[in-house]
């Protein structure tokens, strides 16, 4: 009886005190069942970053892009050694552990013709089919996040820092950022699409 009668006293304190937990609640609701109710990704996805830069000098610069096979093509450059020029990156997202990992870029055997570009494969893309549309052949798509630091159960994000995602009818998920502070200049490849990719 006393507890009631606290209540009905303390109306608006009691409200102020679970409208925030209620909201939390249902923040996290619709955050996660979508992800319980959609099929998970199927497909490694490949992405590059146009603007990274190495802490060594390197007398080649790479650019990356797919050919209208479906393959992974990578030509490399002779360029002046700078530390502080911007170097295309090449990286994996790998769906089964959710996982992002940098792929080394191959260098050429010799240097002839590496003004006008000299085409080096990718041995661990040997053979595999890269699918330029947007949406994967699952359903998934690449989207864009903001996060930044500072948060209540990593809910509510501040700042201008940039993530990756993909989605799918409601589900995404986050793909980590290793070593990068931002994914500011990535660029959708492609997905993985052959060998069948399980």
């Amino acid at each position: 009886m006393a507890i009631r009668k606290l209540l009905r006293e303390n109306a608006t304190l009691v409200v102020g005190i679970l409208l925030p937990v209620v909201v939390v609640v249902l923040f996290l609701l619709a955050t996660y069942i979508p992800r319980l109710l959609v099929d998970p990704p199927r497909h490694d996805l490949l992405f590059a970053q146009d603007y990274g830069y190495s802490n060594q000098q390197s007398l080649w610069r790479h650019e990356i892009d797919i050919d209208t096979q479906g393959k992974l093509r990578v030509r490399a450059f002779r360029t002046e050694p700078d530390k502080y020029a911007p170097r295309p990156r090449l990286f994996l997202y790998e769906h089964l552990g959710s996982t992002v990992r940098e792929i080394s870029l191959p260098l050429p055997e010799t240097a002839a013709d590496a003004e006008a570009g000299v085409v080096v494969e990718v041995s661990e893309f040997k053979g595999q089919v890269i699918d330029t549309r947007h949406v994967a052949p699952d359903g998934y798509e690449l989207v864009e996040s903001r996060r930044g630091g500072g948060n209540l159960l990593g809910l509510f994000y501040r700042g201008s820092r940039h993530g990756l995602a993909i989605g799918k009818n409601g589900a995404v998920v986050a793909l980590p950022s290793g070593d990068n502070s931002d994914w500011n200049s990535a660029r959708f490849l492609g997905w993985i699409v052959s060998p069948t990719n399980q």
